[in-house]
């Protein structure tokens, strides 16, 4: 005789305790309890994580227009204003684009925007080693920087978690 789950309407050996579709206790009424604290356990878990990947969203886009206003360095009076003004544009709209891609993808696009983050700031920090740790605005920037990576960090974890967690509760509910 088969049990039919109450939880996804599978259809299971009457040996079994559990769901072989959905992990859903079959028999007893305290493991089903368990099951669905563990789903609430879950669904708060993804709220945080989905929380971590918005605020590393919204500093991708404070990033991309901050950037953006390096079109203000071709009033510069200076041989390097266009390069300046074309390298800042592109990082906005690289960060735009990594802020917007994140929507669809986030674990890829925090990942990428993680290592983009980690190649500026090591440029920015060895470049001028000895300013970083003897003024204070290297020192400023050196904290900006880790700031800046650690919440794009958290944002990487976030969306980790969230496909995980995902996934986890669509084969269970």
């Amino acid at each position: 005789m088969a049990i039919i789950c109450s939880n996804c309407c599978s259809i299971n050996e009457k040996e079994f305790s559990f769901c072989t579709n959905c992990g859903y206790p079959l028999q007893n009424q305290l493991l089903t309890d368990a099951f669905n604290e563990r789903i609430q356990q879950r669904t708060h878990l993804l709220f945080k994580a989905e929380n971590a990947v918005l605020a590393a969203r919204v500093v991708l886009y404070v990033m991309g227009s901050f950037l953006s206003m390096g079109i203000f360095f071709i009033f510069a009076e200076s041989n390097t204003k266009y390069i300046v003004v074309l390298m800042a544009l592109l990082l906005s709209g690289l960060f735009f684009f990594l802020a917007f891609w994140s929507r669809r993808n986030p674990f890829t696009a925090m990942l990428t925007a993680f290592i983009i983050l980690i190649a500026f700031s090591a440029i920015n920090i060895f470049g001028s080693l000895v300013k970083s740790f003897t003024t204070l605005t290297g020192f400023t920037g050196m904290l900006i920087c880790l700031a800046l990576l650690l919440v794009v960090l958290k944002g990487v974890q976030g969306a980790y978690r969230i496909n995980l967690i995902k996934e986890e509760l669509q084969v269970k509910i």
